[in-house]
């Protein structure tokens, strides 16, 4: 088969499309024969050598995958050759731990994260992946965009239903609403009857956080401080949940734009360095605010996003669509910080 390998950490052009042996299919997997996957910072940053937890080369990146199961496993229930499916980020999960009997799957402590280590990846025309991992696309479904299911918007569905607990008529701040992840988060918080204001240091990307559904914008330069712009579109209230997409260089201003009792949940990290940011205890203990995190999908997760899209609640937000072997362009997008919304990868035709 055709795949994007990287043999070892470096810049984009590590990055080479050619001739592996398709992956083997362990007795819970699916072969899936993939018909797009999407192009996510996550895989800039383990290419880079900057998230080295769970990485080892040579590897075929990508974990958002859309694709058609072509061989089941021996031990494989659920699942058949012909079905269309997403992937939930994960190659497997253990199923067995305390955090997997509880629906915590993503705090597995024996995941492994799809196209992080080995060559068995998305960003190839076979990929295989457990069952566990795996969820059936409903027929009213026929975009290859639905392969960011997971990963971009799932993972705000999870921080503000499940982790932040969004009620009805809050106002919520969404940090990089301009990327991958801020435009869905915007829908999301829509949907939910939020109040949605939209934090971006991009002007070009202003048009597309305002269609998703933004109610006020804040335009910012890279690292300043928005505290005081969110406050005054909040009449000095603040925000009762802020989705921080960015991380460290945003953090500060992200805490101060917290109303009383505000949630902040931690979701991305952009910063290539250790990320370290000083704290005022007495103003956070004052406002009774809570900081948290979420991290990916869980399968229920997953299957509630699919309903949402199905249902034409929420769009999945694809703005390029490249061949696999310009897999090296994506991440030079994403890198550069041009890229709104998400970037799919496809095969390349025979």
């Amino acid at each position: 088969m055709k795949a994007v390998v990287a043999l070892e950490t470096g810049p984009p052009e590590v990055m080479r499309w050619t001739d592996v042996a398709p992956p083997a299919v362990a007795p819970d997997e699916c072969l899936v024969q993939v018909e797009a996957c999407g192009a996510c910072m996550h895989e800039v940053l383990v290419r880079r050598g900057d998230r080295k937890e769970g990485a080892g080369f040579p590897i075929i990146p990508g974990h958002e995958v859309v694709g058609v199961i072509v061989e089941v496993g021996a031990e494989v229930t659920g699942f058949a050759a012909g079905d269309r499916v997403v992937s939930n980020q994960r190659q497997r999960v253990c199923g067995k731990c305390r955090e997997c009997r509880m629906g915590r799957e993503t705090r597995c402590p024996r995941k492994v994260f799809l196209g992080d280590i080995g060559l068995n990846g998305g960003y190839a025309e076979l990929v295989a992946v457990s069952d566990g991992s795996l969820v059936k696309v409903p027929p009213g479904i026929t975009s290859p965009h639905v392969a960011i299911a997971s990963c971009a918007i799932g993972t705000q569905l999870n921080a503000l239903r499940d982790v932040a607990h969004l009620e009805l008529g809050e106002t919520v701040l969404v940090t990089g609403a301009g990327g991958g992840v801020g435009l869905h988060a915007i829908q999301l918080a829509k949907v939910s009857g939020a109040r949605v204001i939209a934090q971006t240091t991009s002007e070009e990307k202003v048009e597309a956080v305002r269609a998703a559904g933004a109610d006020e914008i804040v335009l910012t330069a890279r690292g300043q401080d928005y505290a005081k712009d969110v406050l005054a579109v909040t009449d000095g209230r603040g925000c009762d949940v802020v989705l921080e997409n960015v991380g460290a260089v945003s953090f500060p201003s992200a805490v101060a734009t917290l109303a009383l009792h505000g949630r902040l949940v931690l979701v991305g990290e952009v910063q290539k360095t250790p990320p370290t940011v000083a704290a005022n205890l007495n103003g956070w203990r004052a406002r009774d605010i809570t900081i948290r995190s979420a991290a990916s999908t869980t399968r229920r997760q997953l299957e509630d996003v699919l309903t949402l899209v199905e249902r034409g609640l929420v769009t999945p937000v694809v703005t390029a669509t490249l061949p696999m072997s310009q897999a090296p362009e994506a991440h030079r997008i994403l890198e550069n910080g041009q890229a709104t919304g998400r970037i799919l990868l496809v095969p390349d035709a025979s």
